[in-house]
């Protein structure tokens, strides 16, 4: 026969008899279809496994429909058919049985048609579970990523204009619910999500479940119309409905970050894909979470860039923080205008994108944690300039500013008493200034850092005071030697007398508890003479010097002295 190429005629007993042999070895389950007679003979694992009658099947296409997801047996049955019908000699799909537990079980089913004895064509062939091989995932009944990965570049190879969206969904506070609820919650929540989203979505949708509690949504189905925004409003509504239904024992909220724009898939690959969509989903998670967010290659250029200039910091700090310069910007007594100290500023400046702005890199810094090396160079710089500069102004101070980052996630109390010890330099000679901030207040551990830099006679100062939290009894509790008013609240002072008047009482509570002031951002000579009346001890400002490095700093206001 010639039919598709050759068949094998074997007896229906030797097959039998050679798969019970080979089914001792393996964790497959083995199978022989009739496709003359509608009979089937399956391993005795498969029927503890899912739910046939028996070994021994008979109307073996009822029994089928009932064990494969509605979903999946029609093209089954097309497929057997096709074997039937002498059009094809293999069997190769991947699909969802359903288990004898009611779990939904991703499988993968080989054959191939042989020819008995009496001349009845025969399917002989395995079945193996594919979740156990990443590719389908067993708790929400989901093909996994790398089923993912396998469709969307096929599809992205032939015809990336089918894509009408691809959609990252993510749990909120999944971790949370683990934590606190156990994993078995945060299955039930997977499934529950994933259920939702089947619901939602047209049939011919693709839904994948990615890491952990990502799900991706990928339309190419020709025959829908749903647009993303419109699915994801849908989903989020069935949450809170299912929420509000468990009275919200098992409260939770679903972010989700779109791909939409055709020019996004064209040429591009699933990793590409993978990526933009990570990042649109992190994105709705950092504009607050339980919302949407379209990819935005302008948002997303400008990441490139933020990565782009942290690794040029990493390089830079492992090269002996080549391209970092310490500035230096003149504190001046406020009566007598001679200079007292000066405040340390961290400038970089780097061959790709050159002077970059305190503005964009110091973030950058503080999301990586590398601001905690860096601190310390400043520390180190700022302590050793200081000392010099001494020779000519003996009670000559430095301001370190300082991150929240460094105080919290760095031993700063070491990292100090060793610069002093180092350097040389006596403790009173530094002043560690920090932004204005509820949160370090309500932080008892940074209370007790506080403390310990008092009585060890380090001075505090806070900085951009009037722009943030503002509480006279947090500058008492933190024992801060000096309050730094902000340029931006001198402006307002200037040009209202409510707000003048506000910043000379401010003054006077700052002089009630035994601290100084220092007003920030004095620029122009009339702003001098109003600001002064308010009776500062220090001013700081373009009028007095800007920022600039040591040696020219040592140039202005130093030469004749060292």
């Amino acid at each position: 026969m010639k039919e598709q190429g050759i068949r094998q005629r074997i007896s229906l007993e030797e097959i039998i008899e050679v798969l019970e042999i080979i089914q001792k070895a393996s964790d497959s389950y083995f199978y022989v279809l009739d496709l003359s007679y509608d009979i089937m003979m399956v391993s005795q694992s498969a029927v503890r496994r899912f739910a046939f009658p028996s070994v021994h099947v008979e109307n073996c296409s009822a029994v089928l429909k009932e064990i494969v997801h509605p979903d999946d047996y029609d093209e089954l049955s097309k497929d057997i058919e096709r074997c039937a019908s002498g059009k094809q000699t293999l069997h190769n799909m991947e699909y969802r049985w359903c288990s004898r537990d009611k779990q939904v079980v991703w499988i993968e089913c080989r054959g191939t048609v042989v020819i008995s004895d009496d001349n009845h064509y025969l399917l002989v062939g395995r079945v193996r579970e594919i979740g156990k091989k990443a590719k389908a995932d067993n708790v929400t009944g989901l093909r996994k990523e790398v089923r993912f990965r396998e469709d969307i570049d096929r599809i992205l190879t032939k015809n990336p204009q089918a894509i009408k969206y691809c959609m990252r969904i993510g749990i909120d506070n999944f971790k949370e619910i683990n934590e606190k609820d156990g994993l078995d919650a945060g299955d039930n929540i997977l499934h529950e999500l994933a259920d939702c989203i089947i619901e939602t979505v047209h049939s011919g949708v693709d839904i994948y479940r990615l890491v952990a509690d990502e799900f991706m949504i990928v339309d190419a189905c020709p025959e829908s119309t749903d647009k993303a925004a419109d699915i994801y409003q849908c989903i989020k509504r069935k949450v809170a409905e299912m929420v509000r239904k468990k009275e919200y024992t098992g409260f939770y909220t679903v972010s989700a970050g779109v791909l939409e724009q055709e020019e996004e898939f064209v040429g591009k690959k699933s990793e590409d894909i993978l990526r933009l969509t990570e990042f649109a989903l992190n994105e709705a998670k950092r504009n607050g979470r339980n919302q949407m967010a379209l990819f935005d290659r302008n948002a997303y250029n400008e990441y490139l860039k933020r990565l782009s200039i942290r690794k040029a910091i990493r390089l830079d700090i492992a090269n002996d923080f080549h391209g970092f310069q310490v500035f230096y910007q003149p504190i001046v007594d406020a009566n007598t205008y001679k200079l007292i100290g000066a405040e340390a500023l961290l400038r970089w400046k780097d061959e790709k994108y050159g002077n970059v702005s305190p503005a964009v890199f110091i973030p950058i810094m503080e999301e990586s944690g590398l601001i905690i090396p860096v601190g310390r160079y400043v520390l180190w710089e700022a302590a050793r300039t200081c000392k010099k500069w001494q020779k000519t102004i003996p009670d000559f101070h430095v301001n370190v500013n300082l991150s929240y980052v460094q105080i919290r996630k760095s031993d700063l109390m070491h990292d100090v008493d060793r610069c002093i010890k180092e350097v040389g330099i006596e403790p009173n000679s530094l002043v560690l200034e920090l932004t204005e901030s509820g949160y370090i207040e309500t932080d008892s551990r940074i209370m007790d850092l506080f403390q310990e830099l008092k009585e060890k006679n380090i001075s505090l100062a806070i900085d951009d005071f009037g722009t943030g939290y503002s509480n006279m009894r947090y500058l008492e509790d933190i024992s801060a030697k000096t309050v730094k008013i902000d340029r931006s609240f001198v402006l307002q002072a200037l040009e209202n007398e409510y707000d003048y008047t506000v910043i000379r009482y401010i003054i006077d509570m700052v002089h009630s508890i035994g601290s100084s002031v220092c007003m920030e951002g004095i620029e122009y000579e009339h702003e001098l003479e109003k600001m002064k009346r308010a009776n500062p001890d220090m001013i700081q400002g373009y009028l007095f010097g800007k920022p600039c490095s040591a040696e020219e700093f040592e140039e202005k206001y130093l030469k004749d002295s060292l």
